[in-house]
C-alpha cells in the first residue's frame, strides 16, 4: 500500500476558493442594508413626488439612500443618491475638486462644533464632501462624508 502525501492546506484553499473568486466580478454591489417597511414608504412617496414611475433596488449605503435605475416620467432611467432624512436628491458635480479656502474654513468650524480638533484633506466627490482625518475629541481619526449644503455628517469610518 502506498502513501500519497496529504496536499497542502493553501493548495486546498486555492482550489475552493477559485470558483469562488471568479464569480465576484459577476455579483451585484451590497447594499448596507435595506430600508424598513417605513423608510420605503417615504422613500417611494419621494420618488412619485419628483416623477419617478419604477425603481430597482433600494439602500442605504455610507448613511446615503441609493436607488438603482429609477425610471423618470421622460422614460430615462438612472441611479439616484438621496440624503437621509429630507431625502433631496444629492447632484453630482461634473468635477471632483478639493475644497477652496473658505469652503475649508467653514467646514472646519462645523466640524469643531461637533468636537473634531483636526482634519485632512477636505474634497467635493460626487456631489458629497469627504473629510480625511478628522480627529474626534477622543483622539480617534475618522474618514467622514459631509450632505454638500448643511454639512450634516451622513457618515463616519476609521481612518486607515
Amino acid at each position: 500500500m502506498t502513501h500519497r502525501p496529504a496536499a497542502p492546506p493553501a493548495l486546498l484553499l486555492a482550489l475552493f476558493l477559485a470558483p469562488l473568486l471568479a464569480l465576484a466580478p459577476c455579483t451585484a454591489p451590497v447594499l448596507a442594508r435595506d430600508p424598513t417597511g417605513a423608510e420605503r414608504a417615504r422613500l417611494e412617496a419621494a420618488l412619485r413626488a419628483e416623477g419617478y414611475q419604477d425603481w430597482g433596488r433600494v439602500g442605504l449605503e455610507d448613511g446615503v439612500w441609493t436607488v438603482e435605475g429609477a425610471v423618470a416620467g421622460d422614460g430615462t432611467r438612472r441611479d439616484l443618491r438621496l440624503t437621509p432624512d429630507a431625502l433631496r436628491s444629492i447632484a453630482t458635480d461634473p468635477e471632483n475638486r478639493p475644497a477652496g479656502a473658505e469652503e475649508r474654513a467653514e467646514i472646519g468650524a462645523a466640524l469643531r462644533h461637533l468636537g473634531y480638533t483636526d482634519f485632512g484633506r477636505v474634497a467635493l466627490e460626487d456631489g458629497l464632501w469627504r473629510v480625511a482625518r478628522a480627529r474626534a475629541s477622543d483622539g480617534q481619526d475618522y474618514t467622514l462624508t459631509l450632505e454638500q449644503d448643511s454639512l450634516r455628517i451622513l457618515h463616519r469610518e476609521d481612518a486607515d
